[in-house]
């Protein structure tokens, strides 16, 4: 008699006691002929021989009941049908993962490898790559995790990174992976230590120090009224600015920000050298790369006497000011290109709430009545 035991065994194993009375494991699909399968259930080898008992008849396509190919219809992954890293490898090829921009998917991708590459146990030749799905339990997932904890941000990355898998997944190979191990396994608690926020009289010294019209005061200015990253500084342009307004992408999370560029800008701008792709070059006119900017800019800040400043910290010191100053969550979500309200809420929490109070209070003020 067949028994199918949900939960342990792959979707269409069945187990079938033969006439002698041993245990038989074959894949049973609606319709189809019994396919005898050896081994152990989720071994690497019987995923292997599952995975292509599936195909025998027919590819289907990605979806809640997608089928792996034979290894010679699909692309060498060099991962095990049913592991670990081919449910990276196929989160990877997703239209989801496929939609990230920026540098979102290198990001992801560096994080999902170092996890394939970690040994079961110290010194093991088995790496959780290898681990066959239902065997990536909370438990399996908190190890992960936990190999991090020195570094507890890269610590919580990992395990959220891991979270967007198993939840694609869940969906994707409905049959596989059964539940999201991650939504058991808790965040490392830290404080986070933001990058220090330039106050205006940082401002005021850095600028004592570099006069108007120079490459420090002029890469000052793009940070500082377009709310911009080091690594989108580094390519602005002319060809960013058209009809009084700086338009770009975020680099980092392909956000789209479209602002009006500010008197102060606009008179260092027309001081930068003309017919350059860039405002800002390196000393043999070529565009800065992401980290020889940030050291180049980082420098002029020691220069100035602001050795605890740098370039990321301009565009904290931009938020706060802009919320001192009455800027709304929604106005700062806008300015800054941020995608939710959880970062502009983080500066609204710490405006100056006595500037904030003097200017909101006059709001409540009641039309006067004649006596």
């Amino acid at each position: 008699m067949s028994k199918r035991h949900k939960g342990r065994l792959p979707r269409y194993v069945i187990e079938d006691k033969d006439r002698y009375g041993k245990v038989r494991i074959y894949l049973r699909k609606p319709g189809q002929k019994k396919v005898p399968l050896f081994g152990s259930p989720w071994s690497p080898d019987f995923m292997v021989q599952y995975g292509k008992a599936l195909n025998q008849n027919a590819l289907t396509g990605e979806g809640p009941d997608a089928e792996i190919a034979t290894p010679e219809q699909r692309p060498k992954l060099g991962a095990v049908y049913g592991s670990w890293k081919w449910l990276c490898h196929e989160y990877m090829r997703s239209a989801e993962f496929k939609s990230l921009s920026g540098t979102t998917p290198n990001t992801r991708r560096l994080i999902l490898e170092s996890t394939w590459a970690e040994p079961i146990v110290p010194g093991s030749k088995h790496l959780y790559g290898e681990m066959p799905i239902p065997k990536m339990t909370p438990l399996a997932v908190r190890v992960l995790r936990d190999r991090k904890a020195k570094f507890k941000t890269a610590a919580n990355d990992r395990r959220k990174i891991m979270g967007y898998v198993f939840r694609w997944g869940m969906e994707a190979y409905s049959h596989l992976v059964l539940i999201n191990p991650v939504r058991d396994v808790a965040r490392l608690k830290h404080k986070v230590k933001n990058v220090p926020p330039w106050t205006e009289s940082d401002f005021q010294q850095f600028m004592k120090k570099y006069g108007v019209g120079s490459k420090e005061r002029r890469a000052m200015a793009l940070h500082l009224y377009t709310g911009a990253r080091g690594c989108d500084v580094r390519h602005f342009g002319p060809q960013h600015i058209k009809n009084g307004r700086f338009a770009f992408t975020q680099q980092k999370t392909g956000g789209e920000v479209d602002i009006p560029v500010l008197d102060e800008l606009a008179r260092e701008l027309a001081l930068a050298p003309k017919d350059a792709l860039a405002f800002i070059l390196t000393q043999h006119g070529k565009t800065f790369s992401q980290k020889g900017y940030g050291n180049w800019f980082n420098g002029k800040a020691r220069a100035a006497g602001l050795a605890k400043r740098t370039a990321h910290g301009i565009r904290a010191g931009a938020a706060t000011i802009a919320v001192n100053n009455g800027a709304s969550t929604r106005m700062l979500m806008a300015m800054f290109g941020w995608m939710t309200e959880d970062m502009a809420i983080r500066y609204t929490k710490t405006a100056d709430q006595k500037k904030l109070a003097d200017s909101g209070m006059k709001l409540i003020r009641l039309v006067q009545i004649g006596s």
